[in-house]
């Protein structure tokens, strides 16, 4: 059975300010009141939920049993019924739910997470598979800050980095990053995250994850794609109205092949 390596971590997911402003973005993509909309990697829920007030229902699937732990509760929480929201545990590059959507979103980095090329293929295909004829899909990744030989270059750091610090329950959490190696051939980055939460200055608690996140640039994300036989509906460069490879992320809008 797969490791859960955000178990000890998913009580401070939601904590982080770097998650983005993106619900107000993402609830107008909603076609319409009563759209059925599939979250792939829905994590706590921090999308999900707001969404599932605005549409006829949606469907998020995570490997992370302690991520949708905290989905659930959150949507208890809300009264919203299961006829109007559900989560189940899977794996989104090897999905079958027996169900079409009319918007299937991979949010906040998702896509990034899929190391190797079998499980950017079995992604395309669980879309594929699920996509109502009339239905887009929407993912998003980091628009990187640095060329590919920079990138190679200056990545890896060594020693430990301060992310953020909050205020939690008489004390504060912190999260760290290092950046000890990278693949440099794929240019697939393995950052590891540390959470410390703290009660004054008595340290309490740590989660380790150690993750990857794989890069893509402008023009290489949108060939991918279309290699997957999809087709391009509409690019953006962040949740503010930037310009496609000239904001902070890459969000992709795509459809089947005509």
């Amino acid at each position: 059975m797969r490791t859960d390596i955000r178990e000890n971590a998913a009580r401070y997911y939601d904590l982080s300010p770097e998650n983005p402003d993106d619900i107000p973005w993402y609830e107008q993509k909603i076609p319409s009141p009563e759209a059925r909309i599939l979250e792939l990697g829905c994590g706590t829920g921090r999308v999900l939920v707001p969404l599932a007030e605005q549409s006829g229902y949606i469907l998020g699937v995570d490997i992370s049993e302690a991520m949708l732990s905290v989905c659930r509760r959150k949507l208890a929480e809300k009264g919203i019924p299961t006829t109007r929201a559900e989560v189940q545990q899977g794996d989104i590059t090897d999905l079958e739910v027996g169900k079409r959507f009319d918007l299937i979103l991979a949010p906040f980095r998702v896509f990034q997470t899929l190391e190797t090329d079998r499980e950017v293929g079995g992604f395309f295909k669980t879309i594929r598979n699920h996509l109502t004829e009339e239905g887009t899909a929407i993912l998003n990744v980091f628009r990187p800050k640095l060329d590919r030989d920079r990138m190679r270059d200056e990545w890896v750091t060594g020693g430990e980095r301060l992310r953020w610090e909050v205020p939690f329950e008489g004390g504060q959490v912190t999260l760290h990053d290092r950046r000890s190696r990278m693949d440099r051939e794929r240019l697939v980055l393995y950052p590891e995250l540390i959470y410390r939460r703290y009660r004054n200055d008595e340290l309490v608690d740590e989660a380790l994850i150690k993750i990857a996140m794989r890069c893509y640039y402008p023009e290489e994300l949108l060939n991918l794609i279309a290699a997957h036989g999809f087709r391009v509906v509409d690019k953006y460069g962040g949740y503010a109205g930037e310009r496609y490879s000239e904001g902070p992320e890459l969000i992709v809008e795509f459809a089947g092949s005509a």
